[in-house]
């Protein structure tokens, strides 16, 4: 599957610019190869929960309740692994999902902890969250929805909803970078970048519970954001570089061009808007991802450009373990879902693995942070 040509070449280029020659020079070396990833994750799930309902379900009503939430692009969930917590408005859980070459990509920088990724919990309430009206038009437009059935209003809901989720989320994620930045010493550029962008993924939130809240016909935002009250932080630069590595340079890519192919499928103004808007933005983060992980090799040396060339070396690896496409809904109710913004799993899975064949992985050989082994190589040509 090939991506739009122009987005792409565009995107490549101000990716490997971004760095600049003097940099890209100096980080041509040979890339040492890496393990497989686990097949599973621990991950934090939450729902909503009104505490006067007393504690949260038990594990088995609570499997029950997150399956029926996390669905279509979402990960599948296996097992639920803790009892409940709660935390302001939700029932919190440890929870096992499955591997995550078998789902949508992320949409956004994660925030993770101890590896579990977390998001806030959903409420029926606007709490602020809501789109703003904008000069470039991204904000306040609704979409149109009187020509959808019921089923793709809440297809289309959960879509947009779990896309808020997650980019309500990536504002923490830039909150801890922009730590993480200054507890290593990091240029004011990248500090101010990373600022920038939690700034932008406040704006994609917004757009996302919007959209979510025109579809399903009722207000809804985030939960208090599950997080303990000493968040840690990266303890070294490999750790530091690791992280933008996987979550800017592969995530951030990624999740600019599916947002672009999005835009180039999708039919109905206000959702092109929105699109548009998270596209260019999550470019400028890829970038940002791209710059500290040049810097983070400049300053740390060896041991530091071994964990970037890990990531990648994964990433390629990840492309000879993508499972077949599913069967597509009809080809009708696909096209109603694709004018507003929402692909199929397959179809993300085919375009997740064109991004990183043609352009994360172009990106790190010309940088010299990945050297393909014939089978990867056969891989990424034929994604």
């Amino acid at each position: 599957m090939l991506l739009d040509r122009s987005f792409r070449r565009t995107l490549i280029a101000r990716l490997l610019l971004s760095v600049g020659p003097s940099t890209a020079a100096a980080l041509l070396v040979a890339a040492p190869g890496c393990g497989e990833p686990e097949a599973e994750t621990a991950d934090i799930r939450c729902f909503a929960w009104d505490e006067a309902l007393g504690a949260c379900l038990d594990r088995a009503q609570a499997l029950e309740e997150l399956e029926s939430i996390y669905t279509s692009c979402d990960d599948r969930i296996v097992s639920v692994e803790s009892d409940g917590e709660l935390r302001d408005g939700g029932c919190c859980y440890e929870v096992i999902a499955e591997d995550k070459s078998d789902i949508c990509p992320m949409e956004g920088r994660p925030f993770t902890l101890e590896g579990r990724r977390v998001t806030a919990a959903p409420r029926e309430v606007e709490a602020g969250w809501l789109a703003r009206a904008t000069a470039s038009g991204a904000g306040g437009q609704q979409p149109s929805v009187a020509d959808l059935t019921d089923e793709e209003r809440a297809t289309l809901a959960g879509g947009w909803l779990r896309s808020a989720l997650e980019e309500h989320a990536s504002v923490a994620s830039f909150a801890r970078f922009a730590l993480d930045l200054m507890a290593l010493g990091a240029p004011s550029s990248l500090v101010e970048g990373a600022h920038i962008a939690a700034l932008d993924e406040v704006g994609h939130a917004r757009l996302g519970f919007s959209l979510a809240a025109a579809y399903r016909g009722g207000p809804v935002g985030p939960a208090a954001f599950p997080v303990p009250p000493a968040v840690p932080i990266a303890p070294d630069l490999a750790a530091l570089a690791r992280a933008a590595a996987e979550e800017g340079c592969v995530g951030e890519t990624v999740a600019a061009l599916l947002a672009a192919e999005k835009r180039a499928r999708a039919e109905d103004p206000a959702v092109r808007a929105a699109l548009a808007a998270i596209a260019e933005d999550e470019a400028r983060h890829a970038e940002l991802a791209w710059l500290t992980v040049a810097w983070a090799i400049g300053a740390g040396g060896e041991p530091v450009r071994r964990a970037v060339v890990e990531v990648f070396e994964a990433a390629a690896a990840s492309l000879g373990r993508r499972p077949p496409p599913e069967a597509e809904p009809g080809g009708g109710r696909a096209a109603a879902l694709a004018a507003h913004g929402h692909l199929a799993r397959a179809d993300l899975r085919a375009l997740e693995g064109a991004a990183l064949a043609q352009v994360v992985l172009p990106c790190a050989r010309a940088l010299g942070l990945w050297k393909p082994a014939a089978g990867a190589a056969r891989a990424a040509a034929s994604a």
